[in-house]
Order: structure tokens, then sequence, then C-alpha cells
């Protein structure tokens, strides 16, 4: 008989297969028909949706992702309203502030991708919470679905509506189909919180998320860094080389990262949890059979994954009918590997964020920002978007290393703690 959790892992690779065939199908789609130049643009759109999270969400995120395990929902629901309230009045703010400049500087895009960037921008925020708060309820289950909806499902409309009709082929309707399958994740993010009675205890946490505040620090540099880690390569490639090269390794990059969606996000992610309560438990041989676990299947799935994306795409390149793609076909291997390096990193971060190694997480990261920072300036200018690849694949060794070494001197700390019962 096969076991629940392999039924599990199957049915949440699933999901995450269907939305990195769809992100896949977009991006083959907009090298194809809108060109490599609007690829980078949404390249550095998606990069900037994860900054902005990032830099303004103060690491509350993964405060109360992790503070909201194993609460009753008296306490977590007023704690993850609290949360997501302050997120959309912050993002609001923010926007007014980044728009007022932009139009003072002259940038304002046309008023129609204005408005389309906008709710963008605010809605991913507000997802990116929802799902981290459904991860720390172990609702794995809607916060796989809401993921599709915003990620997965609206694809390939796009790509459907844009093959009958050739007049919309253009970076607005992949924007508006964006911020389509977000309000559809926000319907059904509605539906599901507040069914089963849920609705009763809504209300606002704000002294317990005053802690968050306190004790959040570590999980905010770690934020920026680690998404100045994902991102500050495609920028530098844009200054450097312009948005056609920027298309190209932000097409490669999401190819890549394929591999980094599933295995990580689909399996790995939503078996923190686990982690965590193993650590509170003071239970060594059960906290080491679940870090052995999660890292042995990041391991196998990572490794399967990548071998399947890496036959594949030579097989696609030829209908895309973008020579610089070809031209520079090899550098995807480095982009692979260096994504197989990331994931290394992030498993090997979610073993400390469930011990609790908040300031260790947060150094790596920024270590990790100030090692990429500096190959990539070094790198790019004389090697391109190589260089960006060799870099990538150097950060992910590098905080691979120090994460694991830090994690080391935990382990007696787990022992003793069991003993001691």
């Amino acid at each position: 008989m096969i076991p629940r959790r392999v039924i599990v892992q199957c049915f949440l690779l699933g999901i995450r297969l269907a939305n990195a065939a769809a992100k896949f199908a977009l991006a083959v789609y907009m090298a194809r028909y809108l060109g490599l130049g609007d690829v980078g643009v949404f390249g550095l759109l998606v990069g900037a949706t994860t900054g902005i999270q990032a830099v303004f969400g103060f690491g509350l995120s993964d405060w109360v992702t992790r503070k909201v395990v194993g609460l009753d929902r008296a306490r977590a629901i007023p704690l993850a309203m609290a949360r997501l309230t302050l997120s959309i009045g912050v993002e609001v703010v923010v926007q007014a502030v980044i728009w007022s400049l932009l139009a003072v500087l002259g940038f304002l895009p046309a008023p129609t991708t204005m408005l389309l960037i906008a709710g963008i921008l605010l809605l991913e925020h507000v997802a990116y919470d929802l799902y981290a708060i459904e991860i720390g309820r172990e609702r794995t289950g809607p916060a796989n679905l809401q993921f599709f909806l915003r990620s997965g499902a609206w694809p390939p409309v796009v790509i459907l509506v844009g093959l009958l009709v050739p007049s919309t082929r253009t970076l607005d309707m992949v924007l508006l189909g964006w911020l389509g399958g977000l309000l559809l994740m926000l319907a059904s993010a509605l539906a599901t919180s507040l069914s089963g009675g849920r609705w009763r205890h809504l209300g606002f946490d704000w002294r317990g998320l005053d802690e968050g505040f306190r004790v959040g620090v570590p999980f905010w540099i770690a934020e920026i860094g680690q998404i100045g880690n994902l991102y500050l390569d495609r920028f530098l490639v844009s200054a450097f080389l312009g948005l056609e090269l920027t298309g190209v390794y932000t097409f490669f990059w999401s190819y890549a990262n394929v591999v980094h969606t599933l295995a990580v996000n689909g399996i790995v992610q939503p078996q923190v949890p686990k982690l965590v309560a193993a650590d509170a438990s003071g239970d060594s041989r059960r906290f080491e059979a679940e870090r052995r676990r999660i890292m042995a299947e990041s391991r196998v799935w990572g490794l399967l994954l990548a071998g399947g994306v890496g036959v594949a795409l030579p097989v696609l390149l030829p209908w895309v009918d973008r020579p610089m793609l070809a031209e520079n076909l090899w550098i995807f291997a480095i982009v692979l590997a260096a994504t197989l390096a990331r994931m290394a990193a992030d498993t090997a971060g979610f073993l400390l964020y469930s011990l609790h190694r908040d300031r260790e997480i947060a150094t790596t990261s920024i270590a990790g920002v100030l090692v990429a920072a500096a190959l990539n300036l070094a790198l790019i200018p004389h090697l391109g978007i190589l260089g960006a690849a060799v870099a990538y694949l150097l950060v992910g060794v590098v905080v691979t290393a120090l994460r694991l070494r830090l994690a080391q001197p935990t382990r007696p700390r787990i022992a003793r703690a069991g003993a001691a019962e």
C-alpha cells in the first residue's frame, strides 16, 4: 500500500508541476510572440514584487508562519488578520511614494500599465502572507490551491487568447491575466479561510504582532538578503547588457527555477512545521529523523527534476525561434547547477529556521548577497550572462556550506534537551 505521505507529496508535486508548466509555457509564448525585451521587463517586475515584500514585510511573515504552528483558531486568526492588514496599509503607502517619485522624475508608464502593476504589487504582497499563514497552519491543500490560482491558472488563458487574437499579444494583456489570477486567489482565500466557523474568530491581535517586530529582525534581514541573492543579478544584467540579454538570462533562470519550485515549495516547505514541532518536543531522535528525511527527499527530487528539465529544453528551443537562446544554451547548464545549489541552501535554511537559529539565517543571507554583488559586478561586465550564471552558482555553494556548518552545533543542544526530559 502506498504511504499517505507519498500520496500527499505526489498531489502537491502535481499542483506545483502544473504551476511550473504554466510559467514555462508563458515564458516560451512571450519569447516567441512578444520578444526577449518584454521577457526581461516581466522578469524585472517579478523581482520588484518579491523585493517589496521582503523590504516592507519587516520579517513578520516567517515569524507568523512559525508562531501559528499549533495555535488554536481563536489565537491564530486575529494574529493573521493583524499581519494582513498591516501588509495592505504599508503597501498602499509605499506605492504612493514610489509612483509620486516616478511622476516627478518623468518615468511613469502608461496609465493602464501603471494600474495593472499597482494591483499586482499589492495582491502579490497579500498572497505571499496568506501562503505563509496557511503553511504554518499545515493547511497545505488551500495553500497550494491559492498558489496555483495566482501562478498557474491564468497563463494558459493568456496564451490561448493571444494565439486566437494576435492583437492581444502585448505585455499589458499578460499583466491583466496575472492580476486576474490574483483576484481569483483572493476570492478562494476568503472562501476557505472564513468557512467552518472561522469567521467567528475575526479580530486583530496587534499586541501579538508587537512580538513579531521585536524578534523578527533576523527574518527581515534574511528575506532582504535572499531576495538580493535571487534578483540582483537580473537588474545588473539589465544595467550592463540591456533588456534582450536580460530576457535570455530570465528565460533560462525561470525554466531552471521549475526544479526549485517543485522540490522546495512543493515537497520541502510544507514539511517544515513538522521540523518545528520536532524541535519543540525536545526529542532528538524525532528531530533527526525528520531532518534526514527532508534532506534526502530534497536531494532525490532535485536531481530527478533537474534531469528532466535539462533534457527537455534543447528539444523545445527550436519552437521558440529565438537564436539568442540557442546561442547561449550552454549557459543554461550552469544556471541549472546553480539552482540545485540554491535548493540545498534553502533546505539548510529551513533546518536553521526550525531550530530558531534566526540570526544565523540572517547572517548567511547577508553574506550571500554581498558575495553575489561582488561577483556579479566583477564578472558581468567581462563575461556577460556567463558571469551572472557563474556568480549564481558560487553564491549557492557558499551559502549552503555556511548554513550546514552553522547547523552542526545545534544537534548537541537538542540531544541535551531530550536527555533532560
